[in-house]
């Protein structure tokens, strides 16, 4: 008998429903990775796109305002045109919080307060047939 090769395929975004895009500057403070599903929040002093911190305080960092749909690279500091999602319907266990690099903190107060700007989470559990037989 061979050996079973377990592949996990991903099938999804973390778009559900579509909204509306928009393109922006995000600030990078150094060379980084800000991967699809997450969080943005709007810097109150230079009006571009920051990580979302849950619990910041600085400068607003702490108010999720749009997601990002894909991978940005940013080789140093400095500012990356991309294009966000600022309204629609996303999957929940594809959200991003830059400092945790998943979802682990995105509570009912985040939910909440991403419904505020037009975010809409739902869970969705993607759900495979396996036919091993």
């Amino acid at each position: 008998m061979t050996n079973l090769v377990i592949t996990n395929n991903d099938l999804g975004s973390v778009v559900l429903k579509q909204g509306e895009f928009k393109d922006e500057l995000l600030t990078f403070a150094g060379a980084a990775t800000v991967v699809e599903g997450t969080i943005l929040a709007r810097d109150s002093v230079s009006l571009k796109l920051v990580p979302f911190v849950k619990g910041g305080s600085t400068n607003e960092n702490g108010i999720p305002k749009c997601i990002i749909t894909y991978d940005v690279t940013a080789t140093g500091a400095g500012d990356e045109p991309v294009r966000i999602m600022n309204g629609g319907v996303v999957r929940f266990e594809r959200l991003v919080i830059d400092a945790d690099g998943d979802n682990s903190n995105v509570d009912a107060a985040v939910m909440d307060q991403m419904r505020d700007y037009a975010q809409i989470t739902v869970d969705v559990r993607q759900v495979s047939y396996q036919d091993n037989q």
